[in-house]
């Protein structure tokens, strides 16, 4: 503790001067260090690069570009390190930040503007102030071949609903089986289990006929109702998830965000596998009173295709069969 005490000061310090003494005693020593600001930025540079990082994840999420920004204010003690304040800077072509809050004391500002709004408070400073709660990770529904199909993306604005419409995979199924999911992943193992209900009762039909209608509705509290409904026969049916954007911690949802990057590039082309076989899907259907023989063999290996290991290839050239046939 006495360490980490004697490195807060100098860091505090090396803020204002361009070097730092750390002193301090153990063990009935005495020590002393001195500490130049260019080494303590050397020592911090991947920290410093972190923090950029994280500005330019803001900007990428909000859909901002630099230029669109009105002011930069800087939040917490070590906004006050000149190597931040100079990466800040830069990386806003040189703009003036922002130094008229305390950095110590703008989280609470913000929180009592924020109390302030909530209260119904009326003032000048603050009544053109609007601040929304965002989702921290997409919402979307499990779909055949266990991925994910998003119906509520990542950074929408709360409270929301949305809705998109789903069939079914089988040949007079009455009844459907649905998966709700948090995550980044287009497969639905690498994302987060929310839970599960069923409709009954769905139009009786061959496979891709039915029309059910699902519908997210999400409120300020994370509660999200889930409404499935079939468009034919009026079934519906739902279900309440108390925990939506509420129940992962700080530190999964960046994991989780993190892997979607780190793994984008596989993730592009699992996308691109789900696009081409719900195409094929569709040209299936579509040929069924052409080339029966064709489509059925078709939808049958549609059935049975693992998109995770099955080459782009594959998919591309099962497409270009069925286009033959068109």
């Amino acid at each position: 503790m006495k360490l980490k005490a004697a490195a807060e000061r100098a860091k505090r310090d090396m803020s204002t001067g361009q070097s730092a003494k750390v002193e301090m005693s153990m063990n009935g020593d005495d020590y002393t260090v001195d500490v130049a600001r260019a080494k303590f930025e050397a020592l911090n540079s991947k920290i410093f690069n972190r923090t950029m990082d994280t500005v330019k994840t803001v900007l990428k999420d909000a859909k901002l570009k630099e230029a669109e920004i009105d002011d930069i204010v800087l939040v917490g003690g070590s906004t006050r390190i000149p190597k931040i304040q100079e990466l800040l800077s830069e990386h806003f072509g040189g703009r003036q930040l922002c130094r008229s809050i305390n950095p110590d004391e703008a989280v609470a500002f913000g929180a009592a503007v924020q109390g302030a709004i909530l209260a119904g408070v009326r003032h000048s400073l603050c009544d053109s102030i609007v601040l929304v709660d965002v989702t921290p990770l997409s919402l979307g529904l499990e779909c055949e071949g266990k991925h994910m199909s998003t119906i509520i993306p990542r950074n929408t604005k709360i409270p929301c609903t949305k809705s998109s419409q789903y069939t079914t995979m089988e040949d007079y199924g009455e009844a459907l089986d649905l998966s709700i999911y948090e995550g980044e992943r287009p497969a639905t193992k690498d994302n987060h289990l929310l839970g599960q209900f069923r409709i009954s009762g769905i139009e009786r039909a061959k496979r891709g006929e039915p029309e059910v209608l699902v519908t997210f509705a999400l409120d300020a509290n994370g509660i999200m109702t889930v409404n499935a409904r079939d468009k034919k026969t009026g079934a519906d049916a739902q279900c309440t998830i108390a925990n939506a954007c509420k129940g992962l911690s700080q530190a999964e949802i960046n994991r989780m965000v993190e892997e979607s990057e780190r793994y984008a590039k596989e993730d592009a082309e699992l996308v691109k596998k789900v696009e081409l076989k719900n195409e094929i899907q569709s040209m299936a259907f579509d040929l069924q009173d052409k080339e029966k023989h064709l489509a059925e063999e078709t939808l049958d290996w549609l059935e049975q295709v693992d998109l995770m290991t099955c080459p782009l290839s594959t998919l591309v050239a099962r497409r270009r069969e069925l286009e033959s046939k068109m």
